[in-house]
C-alpha cells in the first residue's frame, strides 16, 4: 500500500511534524513552539492545513515527551493530552504513540558517521552492539534503551528525570537539599537554576549563554564543571541499570551545546566513576547526536507491529 506515514515529535518547547514518503525520506518538515496551540490536535490541523491536508496518510507515528500509558500521554512539561484514539479519528488512519526519547533510539540504526559526534575514546561499533542507552538532555531529561531482537531493534522508554538525584559531590549541603531530581539539573531550566544557585546569581540567563561564558568566566565555569560532573555520574549509574555496554548517545539542545564546550575529560571521570564496575564502564562509547530530527527518523522507521 502506498501513501506516506504522519510523524511528529512532541516536546515541550517545540513540536514537529514531517511526512515519512516511501522509501522512509522525510518531506514537508514543520517546526512550531508548542504556546501557539492550546493542544497538540490545534498544531496538527495547522500542519495539515498548510501541507495540503491528509490525503494519502496511511498512519502516523509520534514521540511524546512524558509517559506513555493505555495509548495516551499528558506531556510532562506541558499541558498538552494526546491519544492513539483522538489522532487517529483526525487523520483516518491508524496512530502510535510512544516516547519521544524512544523516537530518537530508534534512528540510532540507521544513523551514519556523519550524524553523530564521538565524545572521546572508544568508538561505537554498531555491526556488533547489542544495547545502546539514550538520553536526552533539553526542556527536561529522558532516557531509553534500544535492544537489539530478532529481525530487528525495540526500545524501552524511562522516567529517569524524575530519578533521585544521589550525586556525591556538592560540596554545599544546601544543593544537595535544593536539588532532588535528576531532571532538576539535568535539564535547560535545571541549568539556569543550577548557575544561580552556585553563583547566587539572580539575573535570567538562557542555557545556551551559561554555557558559551564557561571559557571566560569563573562562575559560569563553575556551574559548566559541576553539570559535567552530575551528567557523567548520572549516565554512568544508568549503564549499569540497563547493561548498555554498548554506548551512550546523548541528545537535545541542551545536551548538544554543554558536549561540545565541557571538558570531556571530567565527563569521562565522573562516567566511569571508581567502583567495581569502572573498568568496564571504560569501555563504554560516549556521543552526541547531531543530526537534526533524529526523532523524526527513527518514527518513520518505527516499526509498526508493537515490538518497541
Amino acid at each position: 500500500m502506498t501513501g506516506w506515514r504522519l510523524v511528529s515529535d512532541a516536546g515541550g518547547t517545540n513540536v514537529r511534524f514531517a511526512r515519512a514518503e516511501a522509501g522512509k525520506d522525510l518531506q514537508k518538515r514543520s517546526s512550531y513552539p508548542v504556546s501557539r496551540f492550546a493542544s497538540f490536535t490545534d498544531a496538527l490541523r495547522t500542519y495539515l492545513d498548510e501541507t495540503g491536508g491528509k490525503n494519502g496518510c496511511i498512519g502516523a507515528a509520534i514521540g511524546a515527551a512524558g509517559r506513555i500509558s493505555s495509548g495516551a500521554v499528558r506531556l510532562t512539561n506541558l499541558a498538552w493530552d494526546i491519544s492513539e484514539a483522538e489522532v487517529s479519528s483526525e487523520l483516518g488512519a491508524p496512530c502510535t504513540l510512544i516516547n519521544d526519547v524512544q523516537a530518537v533510539s530508534f534512528s540510532l540504526p540507521v544513523l551514519s558517521t556523519a550524524d553523530f559526534l564521538t565524545l572521546g575514546p572508544p568508538e561505537p561499533c554498531f555491526a556488533a552492539a547489542r544495547r545502546f542507552l539514550v538520553a536526552n538532555i533539553g526542556t527536561g531529561f529522558g532516557a531509553a534503551t534500544l535492544v537489539r531482537i530478532c529481525g530487528g531493534w525495540t526500545s524501552c522508554p524511562s522516567e529517569a528525570g524524575h530519578m533521585a538525584l544521589t550525586f556525591s559531590g556538592w560540596g554545599d549541603n544546601s544543593l544537595r537539599q535544593e536539588f532532588t531530581s535528576v531532571e532538576h539539573v539535568l535539564s535547560g531550566r535545571g541549568l539556569c537554576n543550577l548557575h544561580a544557585a552556585v553563583s547566587n546569581d539572580t539575573h535570567a540567563h538562557a542555557p545556551s549563554d551559561i554555557i558559551a561564558k564557561a571559557s571566560a568566566d569563573p562562575n559560569h565555569a563553575t556551574t559548566l564543571r559541576l553539570f559535567t560532573q552530575i551528567a557523567g555520574d548520572v549516565l554512568g549509574n544508568l549503564v549499569l541499570a540497563v547493561a548498555a555496554w554498548d554506548g551512550v548517545f546523548l541528545c537535545g539542545s541542551v545536551a548538544r551545546g554543554f558536549a561540545q564546550a565541557a571538558d570531556l575529560s571530567i565527563l569521562r571521570q565522573a562516567f566511569e566513576g571508581t567502583g567495581r564496575m569502572s573498568e568496564w564502564k571504560k569501555r563504554v562509547p560516549l556521543a552526541l547526536v547531531t543530526k537534526n530530527d533524529a526523532a523524526l527518523t527513527g518514527l518513520a522507521v518505527l516499526p509498526l507491529d508493537g515490538c518497541y
